[in-house]
């Protein structure tokens, strides 16, 4: 894979090396993806962190993005969106052959990248990444939850009890917060993966020249613009929950739970 990244033919983001540890009962990571790749292939530490956590093993800090658990490593597929079907087919060959190297690339072309690991004996098990599903979800959710909040703010407390609804009100609006803060980090993030790709991309092109250097640079405008047009969407959204008359920040807007309404 180095070699085509250095030819142009693809772009590799980062990689990272998984297999039995020598009792054969787990794994462990034989080459950790390099800490300053995470933020531009955020998909290699959970795909890494996953394996390690669904087969046994030890975590470096490097390879996982979230502490050990398999709650922490679900949860990391799913941000980075990563499939556990694809998962399990993997620690299924991991069984089998005892290595396996995992790897975010971004290519036009898959028979140079194909042929080559075929001719090593080796297997490719592509995997589309399908990080927007989450974010749509995320999305989906924010203005669902911010729905509920306007209903339950009309919502009489007489058969509950003040006290009770009160309750129920602040609870259901710091989940809110939460979300919302959640939604702003994801933004964030894909700004950053973006910032981060292109850092990867304009030091490869930069190694080049002619038509591969041009189509790597091409590469780079689209990966952004794609990113970049993710993060916006999402932004808008928590804005749009934020001016709501649930603002998680406008004053009175959680006090007016206080009320007693029966």
């Amino acid at each position: 894979m180095q070699d085509l990244h250095a030819d142009g033919t693809l772009t590799l983001y980062a990689a990272a090396a998984v297999g039995q540890d020598k009792g054969g009962i787990g794994l462990t990571v034989r080459v950790a993806a390099d800490p300053h790749a995470a933020v531009a292939a955020p998909a290699v530490g959970a795909a890494v962190g996953a394996l390690v956590t669904l087969l046994g093993g030890t975590l470096t800090l490097v390879s996982r993005s979230v502490t050990s658990g398999l709650v922490g490593a679900v949860r990391d597929l799913d941000e980075a969106g990563l499939d556990a079907g694809f998962l399990h087919r993997i620690s299924r060959r991991l069984r089998a052959s005892g290595d396996v190297v995992v790897a975010e690339v971004e290519e036009e072309r898959q028979l140079p990248l194909d042929s080559r690991i075929l001719a090593l004996g080796g297997r490719i098990s592509r995997h589309r990444l399908l990080r927007s599903l989450s974010e749509e979800r995320t999305v989906r959710e924010l203005s669902a939850l911010s729905d509920e909040l306007r209903r339950l703010r009309k919502e009489q407390s007489g058969t509950v009890g003040a006290e009770a609804g009160t309750r129920v009100k602040r609870d259901r609006m710091h989940e809110f917060q939460r979300l919302v803060a959640d939604t702003q980090a994801l933004a964030r993030n894909l700004r950053s993966e973006a910032a981060a790709k292109v850092v990867v991309l304009r030091a490869q092109a930069a190694q080049l020249d002619g038509p591969a250097r041009q189509a790597v640079e091409q590469r780079a405008a689209a990966v952004r613009q794609d990113l970049e047009a993710r993060a916006a969407r999402v932004e808008r959204m928590a804005e749009a929950a934020g001016d709501s008359r649930c603002n998680p920040g406008r004053v009175g807007c959680e006090d007016s739970f206080e009320e007693d309404d029966s």
